[in-house]
C-alpha cells in the first residue's frame, strides 16, 4: 500500500507541475496594463505628484530615493503652484501622507497659496526641516495631525509668531505659546492644531464659532485652565482633549456636539456634565473622570441615565422597515458609586469601551444576558466575582489587569481579542467553548493558566496569546484550529505537553519557541507533524492521517493549483 501510494503522488506530481507551467503561461496572455490599479504620477526636481485627471489637481506624495534608501530630495524644496504633464496642467493643492516624513536632506520648503490641504505625519521625523513658508494667504479645508512632529520647524514658527500664537496662513492655528492668563481664539480660525494648548498656563480660553473640532490632546495638561464652553459649532472632541486639566472643574457643551473621543476628561475636577440631542458617540469618553457625579441627557437623545449608570439605545431602520439593530448598551458607570456590587439590566447586550475602567469599588458584576464586553470596559478593575458564562465576546483589554479573578468560563464567548485578560495575575482556570473563532494577540499574557484546551470552530491563536504564563503545563489545539501564530507559548516554563489537532495547517516560524522541554503529541502525515519534523522538536504519534483523507487533500491542492488564479 506505501509503494502504491507514493508511485501515485510521483506520478501526479510530475501532472501537477506541467499543469502549474501551463497555468503561468496562460495568465500571460492577458495583456495587464501597468497604470490599471494606479492613477499616473509625475515626478519635478525629485518630488513625486499624484496627478488626478478629473479634478486637474496634484498631491505631493513623497521625493525619490537612491538605491541604499537615502533621500535625493533637495536641502531646499519649492513647490510649485502647477505642474505640467503630457500637454496638461495640474493645480497642486495637497501635501500628502507623509509625504516628507524622514525625509533626511530637506531643510527649507516653500508651499504655494493653491495648498488647502496638509495631510497627517507630512513632514514628521523630517530631522533637519528648519523653516517652512507657508504664504499667509493659504486657507486650509484640513491640515492633519502630526503634520511637524519630529521637526525643528516649530522654533521657526514660534520666532515669527504674533503675541505667542502660531497661525499657518489664513485659519489654521497650530500652536499658542504665549504668556497670557486669558486667550480668545480670533474669528477668522477655523482649524485648532491637536497638542494647541499642551501644556499652557492659560485660565481662559474662548473659543470662536468657527471651529468644528477641538482635536487629539488640544488642552491636555493644561493644569491651570478652570472653565471652558465649547461653541454649538464644535462637532467632534477627541481623544484626551482635556486629560489631565487638573483645575477644569466645569465644561459646557454645545447642543451640537456629536462625539466625544476616549478620555477626552480624565483627571479633570468635573462633577457634572451635559449630552445634547446630537451626540452618536461617547464611548470612553468619561474613563478617569474619578469626580463625575452627574450627566444630564438631552430627552431626545439615545443617551439615559440608568441610575448610575450612562446607557445608550442604538436602532437602525432600513427604507423598507426592517429593524436592523435595536438594542441597548452601557457607555460609563460613574465611578463616585458607593455600590460594591452591580447587576446589568437585562435590556443590555454590549457593555461599552472604557464603561467600568478602574472602577475599585466593585467586587463583584452580575450580568442577566448574552452581552458582548467593550475595550478597556473592565480594565483594573478589583471584582473577584463575574458571570463570565453570559459573556458572548470579550474585546481588546476588556479585563486586563483585574488581578483578583481566578477563574473564568468563557464557553460562551465568540471572541477574545488581544489582551482581553493580559496581567489577570491571578487567573488560573480558563474554559473555552466550540463558538470561539479568535483568540488575540496576549490575550492571557501573564496570567497563572495551568492548561489550555481549545478547538471548536477556533480559527487562529495570534502572537503571544499565552506568553508568559508561568504555570502552564499542558497545551491542546484541538480540532477546529487553524492557525497558529508566533511566539504563543514564550517564557512558560512548565509547559510539558501540546497537543496539535489534524484540523491545523499552518503554523508560524517561532511559534513555539522556548518549548523545547516539552513533549508534542501529533497526527502523522498531518500538518503539525511536518512541522514538528522540520523544527527538530519532541514529539510523540498519537494518531495518523488516513489514506483517503490524505489523497483528498492532494487533490483539492491540485485543482487550487491549477485553476485557483481563475478565481481572482
Amino acid at each position: 500500500m506505501k509503494t502504491t501510494f507514493k508511485k501515485l503522488m510521483a506520478v501526479l506530481l510530475a501532472v501537477t507541475m506541467a499543469m502549474s507551467l501551463f497555468a503561468i503561461n496562460a495568465s500571460a496572455l492577458f495583456d495587464w496594463e501597468d497604470d490599471m490599479f494606479f492613477g499616473s504620477e509625475t515626478v519635478r526636481d525629485n518630488i513625486w505628484y499624484s496627478l488626478d485627471g478629473e479634478t486637474m489637481t496634484a498631491t505631493v506624495t513623497g521625493y525619490d530615493i537612491d538605491d541604499e534608501g537615502a533621500s535625493l530630495a533637495p536641502a531646499e524644496v519649492v513647490i510649485p503652484a502647477t505642474v505640467e504633464n503630457e500637454g496638461e496642467t495640474y493645480t497642486v493643492t495637497e501635501i500628502g501622507f507623509f509625504a516628507f516624513a524622514e525625509c533626511s536632506t530637506v531643510e527649507k520648503i516653500t508651499l504655494p497659496e493653491t495648498i488647502v490641504c496638509i495631510n497627517d505625519y507630512a513632514f514628521s521625523a523630517a530631522g533637519h526641516l528648519e523653516t517652512v513658508i507657508i504664504p499667509e494667504t493659504n486657507e486650509f479645508e484640513y491640515f492633519g495631525t502630526y503634520v511637524f512632529d519630529g521637526t525643528p520647524a516649530m522654533n521657526y514658527f514660534a520666532e515669527n509668531s504674533a503675541d505667542g500664537a502660531v497661525i499657518l496662513g489664513k485659519n489654521v492655528l497650530l500652536a499658542y505659546l504665549g504668556n497670557e492668563k486669558s486667550y480668545t481664539v480670533p474669528e477668522e480660525i477655523t482649524i485648532i492644531a491637536d497638542y494647541c494648548f499642551f501644556m499652557s498656563g492659560v485660565e481662559e480660553v474662548i473659543l470662536n464659532e468657527n471651529i468644528e473640532e477641538i482635536r487629539e490632546f488640544t488642552f491636555a495638561s493644561c493644569r491651570n485652565l478652570k472653565e471652558i464652553t465649547v461653541p454649538d459649532s464644535v462637532l467632534y472632541i477627541g481623544e484626551g482633549a482635556f486629560s489631565n486639566c487638573t483645575s477644569l472643574e466645569k465644561v459646557n457643551l454645545g447642543d451640537c456636539l456629536e462625539a466625544i473621543g476616549i478620555k477626552a476628561f480624565e483627571g479633570t475636577k468635573i462633577k457634572e456634565i451635559y449630552i445634547g440631542e446630537m451626540m452618536y458617540d461617547a464611548a470612553g469618553a468619561f474613563a478617569g473622570c474619578n469626580t463625575l457625579e452627574k450627566i444630564t441627557c438631552h430627552e431626545d437623545s439615545m443617551y439615559y441615565m440608568d441610575g448610575e449608570t450612562l446607557c445608550v439605545h442604538v436602532e437602525f431602520v432600513d427604507e423598507d422597515g426592517t429593524v436592523w439593530i435595536d438594542e441597548d448598551y452601557i457607555e460609563y458607570f460613574m465611578i463616585t458609586s458607593d455600590a460594591t456590587s452591580y447587576t446589568v439590566p437585562e435590556d443590555i447586550s454590549w457593555i461599552g469601551n472604557y464603561a467600568f475602567y478602574n472602577c475599585k469599588q466593585l467586587e463583584s458584576v452580575t450580568l442577566t444576558t448574552p452581552t458582548v464586553i467593550g475595550s478597556y470596559a473592565f480594565a483594573h478593575c478589583e471584582f473577584d466575582s463575574f458571570d463570565f458564562d453570559k459573556v458572548s465576546g470579550v474585546s481588546m483589554c476588556a479585563f486586563r489587569s483585574c488581578k483578583n479573578i481566578t477563574s473564568a468560563n468563557l464557553s460562551n464567548a465568540g471572541f477574545i481579542d488581544d489582551s482581553a485578560f493580559e496581567n489577570c495575575t491571578s487567573l488560573a482556570e480558563v474554559t473555552f467553548g466550540d463558538e470561539l473563532v479568535y483568540i488575540g494577540s496576549r490575550a492571557f499574557a501573564n496570567t497563572a493558566i495551568k492548561t489550555v484546551d481549545i478547538g471548536g470552530d477556533l480559527n487562529e491563536v495570534s502572537e503571544g496569546a499565552f506568553a508568559n504564563c508561568p504555570e502552564l503545563t499542558r497545551a491542546n489545539f484541538n480540532d477546529g484550529v487553524w492557525y497558529i501564530c508566533t511566539a504563543v507559548f514564550t517564557n512558560c516554563p512548565k509547559l510539558e505537553r501540546v497537543y496539535i489537532a489534524e484540523s491545523v495547517e499552518y503554523i508560524e516560524e517561532g511559534a513555539f519557541d522556548g518549548c523545547k522541554n516539552a513533549t508534542f503529541e501529533i497526527i502523522k502525515y498531518s500538518y503539525g507533524y511536518d512541522y514538528a519534523e522540520d523544527n527538530d522538536l519532541n514529539y510523540e504519534i498519537v494518531g495518523k492521517v488516513s489514506f483517503f483523507t490524505r489523497v483528498a487533500k492532494f487533490f483539492t491542492n491540485l485543482f487550487y493549483t491549477l485553476f485557483g488564479w481563475l478565481m481572482f
